[in-house]
């Protein structure tokens, strides 16, 4: 509407909260009025009443230059005037929504029982208390003589039923308020993007508004955007938290700085676009771009100070930069505009044209300029640079650098080994792990993150970047020098530190920590998991906890095994189990391996291992061949867990899982500590990885049947390799990797919701609690055959007790009870039967019986009970012998044989 045409206005009382239709905005319209800032504006739908929209502005003040346009609506019976005479005012064009209007269109999408909450205060809002009342008594308590607020949170009552604005009891954060754009937060950094709302608070200083859909329901994701926001500089750095009281359209600023009591400055709200909103991560891309490196946030509690700081070894750097505080100290400070760099007053202004004060910016150091750095854009700004800063506040050079200081002082070596260690606990993403100093790196060829154990070199160089070392001189002063050798190989060889943090693995997605089982969905380092976050939580959608919602999330990853030709669909619920696993591998302490098998090439293994590698981790699997022997097991296995990868792959193996200790360590142990190859150090290293195999025809034996999990294709096609598959579902993964992992998310929560029904299955030893629960259960819930078949079906068909079953048969039936030796068993002809019987063993070697490995695999059965026999050792003279009893009831097979003695201690544990 323009200022030449005529309208009707309807007479409208003010609409409370409770009155507004919260699901839809009825009508849009586009103000046409003469100003260029032009916005969207709508009709909220209002029970029973019609919406006012003047033609003119004949109560308005003619040549106010806060006036943006003709077109001012009368607002909460005020005539528009200017700021400050007891009269409201607003640059806004068009419609002017009422306080309960505006918190309608915020709160779109409350949780179930969740409220929004305000409060209202008269006179100067700085003085007394803040109480909340629940939005639907908005128009008694937020009236328009008063400072009106709402909370950005929506909030669950309280024990009495009461509103609280109280962290505990916040439900859902739906809106990201900038808080003082135009003051302390320069508007040229947030660029165009268009807000929900803008709300003058004060002369000259705003406060930025952006409508969150869907909103947070986490403190952690809130935390992270927040902080994200803050330190991109376009917010306060003050005004964070799950609990923001933000000011309303319709109020009144009450601070005494800005009016007084009978004329107060009067909110105006000059923008409002109540059908923009934005998803988080869409904020975050616009307003803090992600940098090439990913930014992970240390924890809030830091590490200890060095307990030498007053022994003359160790002098850690000013908490403020110096010349920050210089800056400071002459009133020359104006305000940070990011991280690093300073709006200040050119301490040569007068030199100025006109003596402007604008235009003069100092810069912390960095790795380009370490000394720091000063730009002044008036005409002068050759003339002055950093040193004649320096100079003009008396610093020097070294105070300049704000770089702490480490003396290698004689008979010390402790202290300055404690002062180092504080320095490299400082810098990003460095962690103690298993004895080692390890820092968390990204490799650009493989697109994943690992856990580089650092060298006694690359200690050196992080702590010549971090700090300044000096030696006693000749001259009889302190000298600048490189770190000592000495103290160097003393902190890498410790083994025990005190202000590293200990690191236990990474994750790659949101994930449970450990203790609580609450769903991190924020990344950076937790205390008490500890463990590292190394992915951007905003990108993730919420979890619904709902069935429905459980069961649309298995629909969708369904689709993405569609093409796959399983054998049953035991083995397709086996292959949702193994991506669970992925997703949630860093949450559970035990899990067992996956083998993908098939009976001929081509039929699809490496590309399902593919796609389910991918839900751990979007980068590539370490792969690697299947040790040969248990010593190449060992070395193999703790050289690959030290980088703490998201899975191992055993890619295409021409051979059985072999049952070698460490396997079965990594398999049914948290940890594993053996000797690092080729050095003479140990290092304890986490089992906490998604293992994978593949073969053709090929499976777990012995130990391992009861440890990894088969998952049978077969195309049952005469060429498996000309089989396409048309959706493509590890490009579809890529595309939606974010949503795909919270749809498995999704189900446990909805399990979790559900009362966490537990099947009625064969209970498996070491995998019966944390892995059941979130890869097992909830798939019977949603009506999936057991996922666990195929490990049954495994440990019940046991192929050695089959193989000890023919050879004892074959021996009863030559020797009957009689006492026999290896020596007289193998002696002459021991018949058909027996022979192939041995035949079948691990026993041969060049075409012959080994009699020692013979008498270790005698060894190794004897006292299990197999088929109605059992084999019992009996001492005859200076020999052992053997004899096989044939038990009258034909009892079952023994359980499946324990692992050898080097690992049955470990194996006792679980």
């Amino acid at each position: 509407m323009n200022s030449t045409d005529t309208s009707t206005t309807v007479a409208k009382p003010k609409a409370s909260l409770q009155d507004i239709d919260f699901s839809a905005l009825t009508s849009r319209t586009r103000s046409t009025g003469s100003s260029d800032n032009q916005i969207d504006t709508c009709l909220v739908a209002v029970s029973g009443e019609g919406i006012s929209v003047p033609a003119s502005n004949e109560g308005g003040k003619a040549g106010n230059p806060a006036c943006v346009a003709n077109d001012m609506p009368a607002v909460g019976g005020f005539e528009v005037g200017d700021a400050g005479d007891g009269t409201p005012f607003t640059g806004l064009t068009g419609f002017q929504p009422t306080n309960a209007e505006f918190v309608a269109t915020i709160f779109t999408q409350l949780p179930e029982s969740a409220r929004p909450i305000v409060t209202g205060k008269a006179g100067d809002p700085q003085t007394g208390g803040w109480r909340a009342q629940w939005a639907d008594e908005l128009d008694q308590v937020c009236r328009d003589n008063l400072n009106t607020y709402f909370n950005c949170a929506s909030f669950m009552p309280d024990e009495d039923g009461m509103a609280t604005a109280r962290k505990e009891h916040a439900a859902a954060f739906h809106a990201l308020v900038l808080d003082d754009v135009g003051t302390k937060v320069d508007r040229e950094l947030i660029g165009t993007i268009e807000p929900t709302w803008e709300l003058e608070t004060s002369p000259g200083n705003f406060q930025m508004g952006f409508k969150l859909t869907p909103p947070l329901h986490e403190a952690g994701e809130v935390d992270h955007l927040q902080q994200k926001i803050a330190k991109a500089g376009v917010t306060d750095q003050g005004s964070l938290g799950m609990s923001r009281w933000m000011r309303l359209p319709q109020g009144i600023n009450g601070k005494p700085k800005y009016g007084t009591a009978e004329r107060p400055f009067h909110c105006r709200l000059h923008r409002w676009n109540p059908n923009v909103s934005y998803a988080a991560s869409e904020l975050l891309a616009i307003l803090a771009p992600t940098q090439d490196s990913v930014d992970v946030p240390r924890p809030t509690t830091p590490p200890a100070p060095a307990s030498n700081t007053r022994d003359g070894v160790y002098m850690p750097r000013s908490d403020e930069h110096p010349v920050v505080a210089a800056f400071k100290a002459q009133g020359l400070y104006k305000r940070m505009i990011s991280a690093g760099k300073h709006d200040v007053t050119c301490p040569w202004a007068h030199e100025h044209t006109d003596q402007a004060d604008s235009g003069s910016a100092y810069f912390e150091p960095d790795s380009t300029h370490p000394n720091g750095g000063f730009c002044c854009q008036h005409s002068h700004r050759e003339s002055y640079r950093i040193g004649k800063i320096l100079e003009h506040f008396g610093l020097t050079t070294s105070q300049a650098r704000n770089r702490s200081t480490i003396r290698v002082v004689g008979g010390e070596m402790h202290n300055v080994v404690d002062a180092a260690e504080a320095e490299l606990a400082k810098q990003q993403n460095v962690f103690q792990a298993g004895g080692l100093i390890v820092k968390a790196m990204h490799d650009g060829m493989t697109g994943d993150w690992g856990l580089k154990p650092l060298s006694e070199a690359d200690v050196a160089l992080m702590l010549s970047r971090a700090c300044d070392w000096e030696k006693f001189g000749t001259k009889g002063s302190w000298v600048r020098c490189d770190p000592s050798t000495r103290h160097v190989i003393n902190l890498c060889r410790a083994g025990e530190y005190h202000h590293l943090l200990p690191i236990k693995g990474l994750a790659r997605q949101p994930y449970y920590r450990d203790g609580d089982g609450v769903l991190l969905t924020a990344s950076g380092y937790d205390t008490m998991s500890q463990r590292l976050g190394l992915f951007d939580g905003a990108k993730f959608p919420p979890v619904e906890r709902t069935e429905s919602a459980a069961r649309a999330a298995l629909a969708r990853l369904e689709a993405l095994l569609g093409e796959f030709h399983f054998a049953e669909s035991t083995d397709k619920a086996a292959a949702l189990s193994a991506v669970m696993t992925a997703v949630v591998r860093p949450s559970i302490d035990l899990a067992p391996a996956f083998h993908v098998k098939a009976p001929a090439p081509g039929s699809g293994k490496s590309y399902l291992c593919e796609l389910i590698s991918l839900f751990a981790g979007p980068g590539t699997p370490a792969r690697m061949s299947y040790p040969k022997t248990s010593e190449e097991a060992t070395k193999s296995i703790i050289a690959v867990l030290l980088g703490g990868p998201a899975v191992v792959e055993f890619d295409d193996m021409d051979t059985d899982w072999l049952p070698h200790g460490a396997i079965n360590r990594m398999l049914t142990s948290r940890w594993i500590t053996d000797r690092i190859l080729g050095q003479s150090k140990t290092a304890t290293v986490s089992t906490n990885t998604l293992v994978l195999g593949s073969g053709n025809n090929v499976g777990p034996l012995r130990d391992l049947s009861r440890r990894v999990l088969t998952i049978n294709l077969n195309t049952r096609a005469e060429i498996p390799g000309t089989i396409s598959y048309q959706a493509n579902p590890v490009a579809a993964l890529r595309c939606a990797r974010e949503q795909y992992v919270m749809d498995v998310l999704t189900i446990v929560e909805a399990w979790r919701g559900a009362g966490s029904p537990r099947s009625s299955v064969s209970a498996i030893a070491s995998y019966g609690g944390a892995w059941a629960d979130h890869c097992r259960h909830p798939l019977i819930w949603l009506g999936l055959p057991d996922p666990a078949s195929n490990l049954l079906q495994q440990m019940q068909s046991d192929p050695d007790a089959d193989l000890l079953k023919a050879l004892l048969k074959a021996w009863h039936a030559k020797h009957g009870i009689n006492v026999v030796t290896v020596r007289r068993l193998l002696d002459g002809d021991y018949g058909t039967d027996l022979q192939e019987a041995l035949n079948d063993l691990p026993v041969f070697d060049r075409g012959q019986v080994n009699r020692s490995k013979l008498g270790w695999y005698l060894r190794r059965n004897m006292n299990r009970v197999v088929g109605g026999f059992v084999l019992e050792q009996v001492d005859a003279a200076e020999r052992k012998a053997w004899k096989v009893v044939k038990l009258e009831a034909g009892e079952p097979a023994s359980p499946p044989l324990p692992p050898p003695a080097s690992d049955r201690r470990l194996e006792a544990l679980f």
